[in-house]
Formats: C-alpha cells, structure tokens, sequence
C-alpha cells in the first residue's frame, strides 16, 4: 500500500492464460504483524487494493466485488457474469493476449470508485482443446472463446461503480464489435477516467477523457496511421491532468506533451532512437524518467528528460552501465538500476535520483564465477549486409576451438516478430547456455534482426504490413546466402530454429529457402495467418476479405511442395495461444505430398511447454535431431 502499512499477499496460485490466474489472497498489517484473510478464502482474480487502504477489489465467477479490510463486509458490483459469455472486471483471452491486460479494474485516487470492464463474448466463436488425464477414459473438452481472422469479437463496456451509492454508470463508447478499447486509467483527477479507443484495423487511435458521473466522453487526443498503431502509447498523467505519450509519427518512438485539453505543448525528444519504456514524472523537478536505446538497437539505457523546457536527455548512472532498466521510489529520489550485458548477469544497484550510488543490492558474484569457469566464448555483434542498401544487426557465437581455415555448420536462432528483437546485448541465461553448448560441438550460432524488428524505427518495423513473413523470410534466406559465402561456413550445412513466429519463420525457410537451409526445426508455429487471433493478425495483415493476397503468400502451406531438408515440428496439445490446428494443418499438407517431416507433441502442454522435466526433455529432443542432420 501506499502508506506502508498493509501488503496483499497471495498465495496457492493457479494459471488461467498468460497473465492471468486465481488465487487465495490475505492482509498483512505491518504494525500489528497480523494476517487477514481476504475473499472468504475462495480462489479470486485480480485482487487489487484501493490507494486509501480501506478495500479490496476482486473478480470471481466473472464478477466484480469489494471487501472492506475493517469489517469484511463484502459488496457485490456486478451479478451478471457467466462462463463463456460475459465477464466482468478482467479481459477476455485476446485482450490479454494481445494489450497484455493482466486486469480489468481501477480505483479512482480517492478510493471511492472503481472502474472496470465488462466484455459480452457471447458471439464470440469457442475454441476447443483436448486435456488428457490418468482418471477419465475420455479427454475432456476445453472450452474458450477466441475469435479468429474476421470473426467477432467481444462488445466491450467500461463502467465505473461508486462505493456510495452502490450504482454503476456506463460510459457511452458504441456497442459495436469493431473496435478495441485496450486501456483505461483513472487520471489524477478522481471525476475524470482515461480510456484508449482504437478502430478494429488499429490505425485510428483516440484518448478520450470520461467524466463521472455524467458518463459524458470527450476526445482529447487523435493519431492516424496508413498502416498500424501501437496500442501501449506509455500515457502518463500529471497532477493537473496534463499528460505525456509517445507516438512514432516522426519516424521514430518519441515523446510528447499534452494539456489536460489536448493541446500539443512540445515534443520531449527527437533523433533517431527509439522510446522503450517510461517510468514516471517527478513534477518537483518537472523531469520525466524513460529508457529508450543507446547507440544503436542492442542496448537500452534510462534518461531524464525535461517537460518544462527544451532540452537534451540526461543519462542516468549505473554501476556496468550496460543494458538498463529501473525502478523508482514514488517520490522519484531514488531509483533502482537492473542491468545486464552478454556475458554479465543481472545486476541491481540502488542511487538516490542525482546518480549517487547508495549500494549494490545484488552482483551475482557466484554466477559470475560460474560462466567464467565455464569459459564460454565471446558473442559477436556486427551488422550483416543483405543487399547494396540493408544492412541487419546480429550476432554470432563461435566454436571455441576456432580455426580459420575450417567450414563449420551455422545454426540460426530467430524470433523475427513485428517489433521484437533477438539481437540485444543482454544476459541470455539457459539460451546461451545452450548456444554454447551447440558451439562446443562444433556450430556457428547465428541471430539476425531481420526488416520489421525493432529498435530502427517505424519504416523500418512496418515496412512487412501486409505482407507479414515475406520480407522477413527473404531476409533470413539472404542473411544465410551471405554467410554462406564466407571461409569458414559450410554453406550446405545451415540449419535455423525458432518458437512461435520464431517457428513460422523456420517453417518458412525451409520450404521457400529449401535450397539454403539443410535444417530447420519449429516450436508451436503459425502455419496460416487465418487460424491466429484478430487483434494480432489483423494489425499487421487487415482482415482476410481485405488482403487474400497478402495472406495466401504468407501461408507455409503455399510452400510446402518445396521442402526438401531436414524438419522437426513440435507443438504443445493444449496450446490456447498458437492452435495445435496450426502444425495439424501443415503436416496434413506434406502427407499429401508424400514430404517427410519430424515430429514431437507434449500433451497437455500451453504454448510455453513447460513443467516438471519438459523443458529438458523438448531441448534435449532439438539437439540430438540437429547434432543428427545439421
């Protein structure tokens, strides 16, 4: 809390979806060292805390309630929620999935109200999985509602209840499907509630302002885009309920700041780096604190920057001054530093705000010994040439007995997603681990950045729109011709490996680059784009009835009479996220042409597959099949 006085505890916790689970919550009063438990000991979502400490929120069978933590009497705000149709105070899969909404509620700043969603997915097509278990002779059935490529989604609602009076109000957002609201927060004035509006497509975002009691809405902020938009703009409110975003219609992620009316006051930061994350505003000092990258797209520092007046960013310190992200105490006087680099675990360090360094709270002292007795060889970065013009970042792990003469096979590592990266100087941990236990027999691993990643901008992110996987594959296919061509690469020995759109990509490569991969193998890929979510396909790919072409070309099944190497498909049975029905569909496709293919399915497994030994088990299966074939 706030105060210091009360923690919320929780404990015997059970995973729903990515982000969300039940569990059974408790008080902990920290003078007294009392413990209360919360939500009459019932399994509940979202527990959340009001800023005064006097409540506690939670959602359960799909409905909205409130605690009082001094009589734990408990008040009932929504009673209408059910199983696969209405939900109340928590989204539904594809908004958490896709706005990584991990709750649907929000106390307002003076604790007596509390807003929350309410999702209708009635319309909403159900999905199906299987669950095998050892006490049912039959699986069972389980049933979610994901609506796929052109089919409805959820008719979204925000409401907020007021403690009072125990009535909710309904703010008047359009009772259509085809729009997203991906967020809403109170800002710092208690009758005013924030909510992002964005069309179906995401290339229309609006911020509109709510006003309680009314239930009136005004938009304070438009942007438009001829491709797609961000959905998480980092918006973030002052006292005066002015506030600060960031928006990539320069051409880059930047900063900007807004009257409590809308009105442009400046732009925060230019140039060519990328806005990452913001942090928080200290308005004693009219500083806002923000990482974005550091020369280039591999590192991410944290700066200051001020929003009262024109001025350059400020670097805030660190003790490796590597890789950073940080945290800071609410009145901004001090702040964490995390950070990391390849090779140099995570290190936290605490500073007060000016960049006194107070302590070092962790240096990983015993895992540094450790990788340095090891000996693990060095991670090369480099940018790679793909054509006269592009040039793509990457990395490159080599054999630690590397002799200059010798061709070695390559193995490339990849992810390649709209705005991800592989490439970044950070500490990998097991992965790395495993890199070099692969460059220890005797493989160069490989990463490359290919044309949508991020960290060089919004041409260079969204030049793949409508066409997701064609230039991204060509990219790859051109990255593992050009290191083909060096001394030391044994160009018919290239092999890839990838998860989720990582496994897309391996899956594209081996049949559209059948000639230059020997081997690829693929973790839970996307196959078609027409078997994935709306909210994420759609945002790269329009609706299908809007751009057949661009979905057939990107479909693996396109490709598949071209597979001629080495393939491994492993998928979890009961992946909610990336369709079992994604690898089926493919491998139906090569049986009809007599292709042969591996294959390897964990049952019961999400899109993650771990738990227990399975993660040993699925990345002892993917060496031994490329020490086997690469």
């Amino acid at each position: 809390s706030k105060t210091g006085e009360n923690i919320i505890l929780y404990t015997n916790s059970e995973r729903l979806y990515r982000r969300s689970f039940s569990a059974s919550y408790f008080l902990y009063h920290v003078p007294t060292r009392t413990v209360k438990k919360l939500a009459q000991g019932q399994k509940v979502f979202v527990g959340t805390l009001s800023p005064n400490d006097q409540d506690f929120a939670y959602v359960k069978d799909n409905n909205v309630f409130i605690q009082n933590l001094n009589t734990l009497n408990i008040q009932t705000v929504t009673s209408d929620g059910k199983l696969n149709s209405i939900i109340n105070g928590r989204p539904d899969w594809v908004y958490e999935e896709e706005f990584a909404l991990s709750t649907g509620i929000s106390w307002s700043p003076n604790s007596d109200r509390l807003a929350y969603y309410r999702f209708d997915e009635s319309k909403v097509r159900e999905a199906q999985l299987p669950y095998y278990s050892s006490d049912s002779l039959y699986p069972e059935q389980y049933r979610y509602k994901y609506p796929k490529v052109g089919e409805s989604n959820s008719t979204v609602s925000v409401l907020v209840y007021n403690l009072q009076n125990r009535q909710s109000i309904k703010f008047s957002l359009g009772e259509q499907n085809d729009q997203y609201i991906p967020h809403f927060k109170w800002t710092t004035d208690n009758d005013v509630l924030s909510i992002v509006r964005m069309n179906r497509l995401q290339n229309k975002l609006e911020i509109l302002h709510g006003y309680f009691p009314s239930g009136v809405i005004s938009a304070v902020y438009n942007e438009n885009s001829s491709t797609y938009l961000e959905a998480d703009n980092h918006l973030t409110y002052l006292k005066d309920n002015s506030f600060i975003l960031s928006s990539e219609r320069d051409g880059y992620n930047q900063l900007y700041y807004y009257s409590s009316e809308g009105k442009l006051n400046q732009q925060l930061t230019q140039g060519n780096l990328d806005i990452t994350s913001v942090y928080g505003v200290d308005e004693s000092k009219k500083l806002i604190y923000f990482q974005r990258y550091y020369n280039g797209p591999t590192t991410k520092r944290v700066y200051s920057v001020p929003y009262m007046k024109k001025s350059e960013p400020t670097m805030l310190k660190s003790a490796m001054m590597e890789n950073m992200t940080a945290d800071f105490s609410s009145d901004y006087q001090f702040y964490t530093s995390i950070e990391s680099g390849y090779g140099k675990p995570t290190q936290v360090s605490l500073y007060k705000a000016k960049g006194v360094l107070l302590r070092k709270i962790e240096e990983n002292k015993l895992l540094q010994q450790r990788l340095s007795d090891y000996q693990f060889t060095k991670k090369e970065f480099f940018m790679l040439p793909v054509s006269n013009d592009l040039n793509l970042s990457a990395w490159m792990i080599k054999p630690k007995n590397f002799e200059a003469g010798k061709k070695y096979p390559v193995l490339f590592s990849i992810y390649s997603g709209p705005g991800s990266q592989t490439v970044n100087n950070t500490y990998g941990g097991g992965m790395d681990a495993w890199y070099q236990y692969l460059a220890e027999r005797g493989y160069i691993i490989v990463s490359v950045d290919n044309r949508g990643t991020g960290g060089r901008g919004a041409d260079f992110k969204k030049c793949t729109y409508k066409t997701l996987g064609i230039l991204e594959s060509d990219d790859q296919i051109a990255a593992a011709r050009y290191l083909g061509t060096l001394p030391y690469v044994d160009a018919s020995r290239i092999g890839m490996y990838g998860w989720s759109f990582g496994g897309y990509m391996s899956s594209l490569c081996i049949t559209k680059g059948a000639d230059v991969f020997k081997t690829t193998v693929a973790v839970a890929p996307v196959t078609d784009w027409r078997y994935y979510d709306n909210i994420y396909t759609e945002r790269y790919m329009q609706r299908y009835v809007d751009n057949k072409a661009g979905y057939d070309s990107s479909s693996v099944l396109k490709y598949a009479e071209r597979l001629k190497g080495k393939f491994l498909i492993i998928h979890g049975t009961f992946d909610d996220n990336v369709h079992p029905q994604n690898t089926y569909m493919f491998l139906n496709k090569l049986i009809e042409l007599n292709k042969e293919y591996d294959s390897e399915f964990y049952p019961n497994k999400n899109h993650s597959i771990y738990g227990g030994l399975t993660r040993l088990h699925i990345y002892t299966r993917i060496t031994d099949f490329l020490l086997r074939n690469l």
